[in-house]
């Protein structure tokens, strides 16, 4: 992580937009959007746009080559796996972490019919594991996700007393809080989690929708009222990076936009470092 005074990295989910192989994503990344690096999906199994695993071997000296800033989002429902195959989800994941030079790794908190039993289950499970990954220089990120409501997914951590709970349990820096701006438009919470799990705000996802469902619309076409929410996650000190996972297809315009909000909110910061 580049933590020059005054860096505000600015980065991509590789989900997101075309490419045909990591270089061609590094590629595009750097030279055409101008961005600072690249969250990768690790889905054992699966294709594009996904990492092939026989590639695995050449992001970390890509993102060297290209001077990007690395992450990966990893899939797998963890509480449905019990405890100890949480476990052996979580350290091949930080193993691969290693591997190809994530400094994030950002996963879901799963789903559960019971929903208390399940958050005391991830509880214990990050407990256990938040260590072993701030001893190995990775961050792995909770991310908020849908209301345990919404459409009879039973996702946990979307509610912010779940996720204040998890991280006073958990004190370790292994373990960070991604804030992704979609999922809190949909549940309405978005500036309650700055208040009160902000300080535990390590990564961002900026996606937008209309406030009911994970559209993952182009910046500026759903109802995220994204300056006021940026300024908000200004104000509580965080400084990146910030991860773009609308999509990127037709045209970089709006991508484009949302770059030049979060550098004009930043620009005019009095927090001590931008501006």
């Amino acid at each position: 992580m580049d933590t020059r005074p005054g860096f505000l990295p600015i980065t991509i989910s590789a989900l997101h937009y075309a490419w045909e192989s990591p270089e061609e994503a590094c590629d595009r990344c750097r030279n055409e959007f101008g961005l600072d690096g690249i969250e990768f999906s690790v889905h054992e199994g699966a294709g594009r746009p996904h990492l092939l695993e026989s590639e695995y071997d050449h992001i970390a000296p890509l993102g060297q080559a290209y001077g990007l800033q690395l992450s990966g989002h990893v899939w797998g429902d963890l509480p449905r796996l019990g405890a100890q195959g949480a476990l052996a989800q979580l350290r091949p994941w930080l193993a691969l972490s290693r591997h190809m030079a994530f400094t994030h790794l950002i996963a879901h908190g799963g789903s559960h019919d019971d929903r208390a039993a399940g958050l005391a289950a991830m509880a214990d499970v990050l407990a256990e594991v938040a260590p072993e990954y701030a001893a190995a220089g990775v961050t792995l990120c909770i991310e908020n996700h849908y209301a345990w409501e919404y459409h009879d997914c039973q996702e946990l951590y979307g509610a912010t007393g779940e996720l204040e709970d998890l991280f006073a349990r958990v004190e370790s820096p292994g373990l960070g809080f991604c804030l992704d701006y979609g999922h809190s438009h949909m549940t309405g919470n978005t500036l309650e989690l700055l208040q009160r799990v902000g300080h535990r705000l390590v990564y961002t996802h900026l996606a937008d929708n209309l406030g009911e469902h994970d559209d993952h619309l182009m910046f500026g076409e759903g109802t995220v009222p994204w300056r006021d929410v940026l300024t908000a996650t200004r104000d509580i000190g965080y400084c990146g990076p910030f991860t773009v996972e609308f999509p990127v297809r037709e045209s970089a315009e709006p991508l484009k936009q949302c770059v030049a909000m979060v550098r004009n909110i930043y620009e005019k910061w009095d927090g001590g470092i931008f501006g």
